[in-house]
């Protein structure tokens, strides 16, 4: 029995009540994907307003959002991606070059909303993928093979990961590392540098053994002319003195031994050992070593 308290009848209030939120409970169950969005870890979000389009005054972080089922909210990867390319490309001499090398990217979360505005999610393919190919196209058109063949990898990695930034940035995206795997030159081309660069190797050692043996010509050639402005000063000639020195370091040695000093200023000293000083009867023994 429906009452009516001032006028209205509660009966009907309860009942269109009811019938409101259950519609608005089976709105929610059929929009709940719409609704409530997760944004997991390392990823973020950019809505999109059916009435005003992209809110290009945040993004979107992780956790639990709530939006208009005529709404949307497109979510984005914002981790690290990597990009493996296997590409053949021509020399400056039109040699076919074989190159193996990988970008590390991401989107720039602060400005995801303007990416999206103007790429969108494929941007990978649409603006990564084209400028790292035409960039190291380009790199290897420009050389030689034995330029290739010399490269510092280092140093190209570093300039190609600068260049990509320079290109990338102004579409929001950010470069985080560039690497060269490999680089090869076919077979022929390699062995032939190979042998012209031994080659260079060998000419160089060779103009260093020449050169080592020009200094020891110049050595001796001062230490002959020091020989002669000593022996005419002291008057004794570079035999007699190569002999003296050669005595003196004997002499200092701490085996035993008779040395017999020539006489005149021509002679030369005899060296005894100490065996042939007690006379024993051995041929070798019995031989004096003369000291020139």
């Amino acid at each position: 029995m429906n009452k009516k308290i001032g006028g209205f009848n509660t009966g009907l209030i309860i009942r269109n009540t009811g019938i409101v939120l259950l519609l608005i409970l089976l709105v929610v169950a059929l929009f709940s994907k719409r609704i409530f969005i997760t944004i997991k870890p390392g990823e973020a979000g950019v809505l999109y307003n059916i009435f005003t389009g992209t809110d290009m005054s945040r993004t979107y972080g992780e956790g639990l959002h709530l939006i208009s089922p005529v709404n949307t909210m497109i979510v984005y990867n914002v981790r690290t991606h990597k990009i493996n390319f296997d590409q053949y490309l021509l020399s400056a001499n039109g040699l076919t070059i074989h190159v193996l090398h990988s970008v590390l990217y991401k989107p720039d979360v602060r400005l995801l909303p303007s990416l999206h505005q103007k790429i969108g999610p494929g941007y990978e393919q649409l603006i990564v993928d084209p400028n790292v190919k035409s960039m190291m196209r380009k790199e290897i058109a420009g050389l030689t093979p034995e330029e290739i063949y010399m490269v510092d990898r280092g140093v190209v990695e570093k300039n190609n990961k600068d260049n990509l930034s320079k290109i990338l940035a102004k579409d929001q995206i950010l470069i985080e590392g560039y690497y060269i795997t490999s680089i090869a030159l076919p077979d022929s081309v390699n062995k032939a540098i190979e042998s012209v660069y031994r080659q260079q190797q060998l000419n160089e050692e060779y103009d260093y053994r020449l050169a080592v043996e020009d200094k020891e010509r110049t050595r001796k050639g001062i230490e002959a002319q020091g020989l002669r402005e000593f022996s005419s000063v002291s008057k004794i000639s570079p035999l007699l003195w190569k002999a003296l020195d050669v005595t003196q370091k004997i002499g200092t040695s701490p085996n035993s031994k008779l040395i017999f000093m020539g006489s005149g200023t021509r002679g030369l000293p005899i060296l005894l050992s100490d065996q042939m000083a007690a006379g024993q009867d051995t041929t070798a023994q019995r031989r004096p070593v003369i000291i020139p």
